[in-house]
């Protein structure tokens, strides 16, 4: 059981962000804060540098117009152990639909523990307890328009509820995903959570409407070759923050095992990651673990992630 103090502090930690004073005014202009949270162990691995890289089914979080890469029926979970014994826990399926381009399902769930009820009357409680929690929805969709380029949409439904209380959104994500031919040399841009005000209870608040800019290159081979060594930058850029960037690299080991690192810039409450994956083919196949952690502020764990998916 956790107080109510402690829900106060996830919500302040979904809706802050950075300091400054120019970028004061933008700090918690939000809600659907768990939006920000990184779902995928991979990702998260390499500084959530992963727009441009796009090469999963965890694309669907991050930059739908990646679908297009997919070859097979792929699916994938993912759990994250969050702050204040708050979890993530989400998962995605897509398959390829040919000359058709790439559809994709994923759902996010954000769950607290459950925390007793206080009042004016009962500061230190009612003994009734209360629940609090987030989920979000969504289909995607993506296609190849030339031999280079694809084109990403992903409709979703948001769901915020704290006791009784609920609120709801409908948002879109559109995206692209550029392949240059050059040593594997990918741009990728998206904007993601376009929609229209929320309201909870009396009050309205806008969704963390971003837009992300992104390259990702392979300095060493190439995806599938015996050692491939890749890295990624990204911009972030953001209505409630201020701009943010993320560095990532990862290594591939005789195409089996992955060990990944990065760097959040700008970010109050992480810094630097780091992450590993092993991939085992059973035929025709594949299954892939990994593992992350995040560096944190001294005043919460550190959270862990751990991914699962294969493709057959």
């Amino acid at each position: 059981m956790i107080k109510l103090s402690k829900i106060l502090i996830i919500i302040c930690f979904l809706l802050n962000n950075t300091s400054g004073q120019d970028d004061f005014k933008r700090v918690g202009k939000s809600g659907f804060g768990f939006l920000k949270i990184s779902p995928s162990a991979r990702a998260a691995g390499m500084g959530d540098a992963f727009t441009a890289i796009a090469d999963d089914v965890t694309t669907i979080f991050y930059n739908p117009a990646g679908l297009t890469n997919l070859n097979n029926f792929v699916f994938n979970f993912n759990h994250t152990d969050w702050i204040v014994n708050s979890s993530i826990i989400s998962g995605a399926i897509a398959t390829p639909l040919g000359r058709n381009g790439a559809l994709g399902l994923s759902i996010v769930k954000f769950d607290t523990e459950d925390f007793e009820e206080t009042t004016v009357a009962d500061p230190e409680g009612t003994g009734r307890m209360i629940n609090a929690g987030d989920l979000a929805l969504a289909i995607a969709y993506a296609i190849q328009l030339t031999d280079n380029l694809s084109f990403g949409f992903k409709g979703q439904y948001l769901e915020e509820n704290i006791d009784a209380d609920k609120a709801t959104a409908v948002t879109a994500d559109f995206s692209t995903y550029y392949k240059t031919g050059f040593r594997d040399l990918t741009l990728a841009m998206i904007m993601k959570n376009f929609g229209p005000e929320a309201k909870f209870l009396s009050d309205k608040f806008k969704l963390p409407l971003y837009f992300n800019i992104n390259t990702a290159m392979s300095l060493i081979g190439s995806k599938g070759s015996p050692f491939q060594w890749l890295v990624s930058v990204e911009s972030a850029f953001a209505t409630d923050y201020r701009d943010r960037y993320h560095l990532g690299t990862e290594m591939w080991i005789a195409d089996m095992i992955a060990i990944r690192g990065g760097y959040k810039f700008y970010y109050d409450t992480e810094d630097w990651t780091l992450g590993a994956g092993l991939k085992l083919g059973l035929g025709s196949r594949e299954v892939i673990v990994d593992v992350s952690y995040s560096n944190f502020v001294e005043y919460f764990d550190p959270p862990l992630r751990f991914s699962i998916g294969g493709s057959f």
